[in-house]
């Protein structure tokens, strides 16, 4: 049966001093679209057993459509991929105006090498991938 892909409100940041602290003592990533600040929580700090995502756009990055354009564009990525991240990773994304522009596919593929880059991505155990003896 396939897992449910929903995202819950628990999954998303919400606070103030979640963002902060996000900020101050995340991991970076930083590509033309967006920022990218991320760690993973401690299990005593985790009332949810599920990576965790909240998004910030400034007016700089354009009308209220694209930046709610933008939001939910990356809100679906996360959703989409949230099975192959670990479940105690806090994501927060700064968005930058050229994610208004930018395509679907190109974002989705910025987005998957930051979680990759910052260790986000859940170990597999699939045997295929195993050097052989």
């Amino acid at each position: 049966m396939a897992p449910c892909l929903k995202l819950r409100p628990p999954q998303r940041l919400r606070r103030s001093a979640d963002f902060l602290s996000l900020r101050d003592q995340g991991k970076r990533y930083r590509c033309p679209y967006f920022m990218m600040y991320t760690r993973v929580r401690t299990p005593e700090s985790a009332d949810v057993s599920s990576p965790r995502i909240g998004i910030s756009a400034s007016r700089k990055v354009g009308n209220a459509v694209h930046r709610n354009l933008a939001k939910r564009r990356f809100r679906e990525i996360f959703r989409k991929s949230q099975i192959a991240m670990t479940p105690m990773g806090d994501i927060m994304l700064s968005l930058r105006k050229p994610a208004t522009k930018a395509s679907y596919e190109e974002l989705e593929q910025r987005f998957l090498h930051a979680i990759k880059y910052c260790g986000l991505k859940a170990q597999s155990n699939d045997t295929s991938e195993r050097p052989r003896a």
